[in-house]
């Protein structure tokens, strides 16, 4: 929490009031720490949507798989072609989802 010794009252009109609100909203941030990152020129940064949080959960799902396949080829050596092809599948798979979403943030 921010431990501010001084307070300012601001009057704005609609539209600043508008633009304020939504920039607290895109950051998931209170208006006052939406204006100090503005006055200290820090950046301000979206919060992820649902859909990308979805995203990076699957991923990550298919990473840990992808892990242990590699882990299982570095204990025994060789990797079967069973091995080969569920790995090709997790990073087919890793990429079709990343086509999926790239629409969203183009």
């Amino acid at each position: 929490m921010n431990k501010s010794k001084h307070q300012y009252h601001l009057h704005m009109g609609d539209a600043e009031k508008k633009e304020l609100d939504r920039l607290c909203e895109k950051a998931a941030l209170s208006r006052a720490e939406v204006l100090r990152k503005l006055i200290m020129s820090k950046p301000l940064k979206e919060r992820p949507s649902a859909d990308f949080t979805r995203l990076i959960y699957e991923i990550d799902k298919i990473g840990v798989n992808f892990n242990q396949l590699v882990h299982k080829v570095n204990t025994v050596g060789y990797a079967t072609s069973e091995d080969v092809s569920a790995a090709r599948i997790a990073f087919d798979r890793i990429y079709e989802l990343l086509r999926s979403w790239e629409s969203t943030w183009r």
